[in-house]
């Protein structure tokens, strides 16, 4: 006699509105492991287990473990992407608008910078050249084009290195969240959304007092 499939939706799909909950539950239950532990070490089980669903359900939404865990990280920069998009009127972005937007999607997503620091620091293979490559194409050349162009327009130092200086904006927008346990106990602050625009808005005028080309002479004590 044949086995009725009535009770076995978790061997198949998701019927209609459970679908959507499914994968958010399996890119959630994703964070949590992968930030606990490298690629390699998550299963797929592991993952499936953790999200409450047949592990079949990894493979029918992301194709495999390394699916699900390059549709996190694609989530992350996409939403980052539409932030930004959505603070210009224009395709290009400033640093102004970078700023802004990278300090809310950290807040909105404590998990980011240590995982970050783990993968592509501590860490070696395809999964991290993945999650480099991602980057290379969408941060990067749209930093290094705005910092060139305010050079170029004379609004920046002409001896202004843009990839030093993108090295330098990343530094001061990442470190408050990857140290958020020591700045939350120390400075007592709450690493949300309304200290995020705080930071973004500190940082962007610390760093535009310096690179800015005041045609002054320098303070004393500054580097020449």
């Amino acid at each position: 006699m044949k086995q009725s499939t009535s009770n076995s939706g978790a061997l198949g799909r998701p019927a209609g509105r459970n679908s959507e909950k499914v994968r958010r539950d399996l890119l959630g239950a994703a964070r949590d492991l992968f930030l606990k532990r490298d690629f390699k070490a998550v299963s797929l089980r592991e993952i499936a287990s953790s999200a409450g669903v047949n592990g079949a359900m990894v493979n029918y939404y992301f194709g495999g473990k390394k699916g699900l865990y390059l549709a996190m990280v694609d989530e992350l920069f996409d939403s980052l992407e539409a932030k930004m998009a959505s603070l210009s009127d224009g395709p290009e972005f400033s640093i102004a608008d970078f700023s802004r937007s990278y300090c809310i999607l950290l807040a909105e997503n404590p998990w980011w910078p240590n995982f970050v620091a783990r993968e592509i620091l501590f860490s070696e293979g395809e999964t991290k050249e993945e999650v480099l490559q991602r980057f290379s194409k969408l941060i990067a050349p749209k930093l290094r084009h705005a910092i060139s162009e305010e050079v170029e327009s004379g609004n920046y130092r002409e001896d202004l290195s843009p990839e030093l200086t993108i090295m330098s904006l990343l530094g001061m927008t990442i470190f408050p969240f990857l140290a958020a346990p020591m700045i939350e106990r120390v400075f007592g602050m709450t690493l949300d959304e309304s200290m995020a625009n705080k930071i973004a808005t500190h940082n962007v005028n610390l760093f535009m007092n310096g690179v800015v080309n005041h045609q002054v002479n320098h303070p004393r004590g500054s580097a020449s």
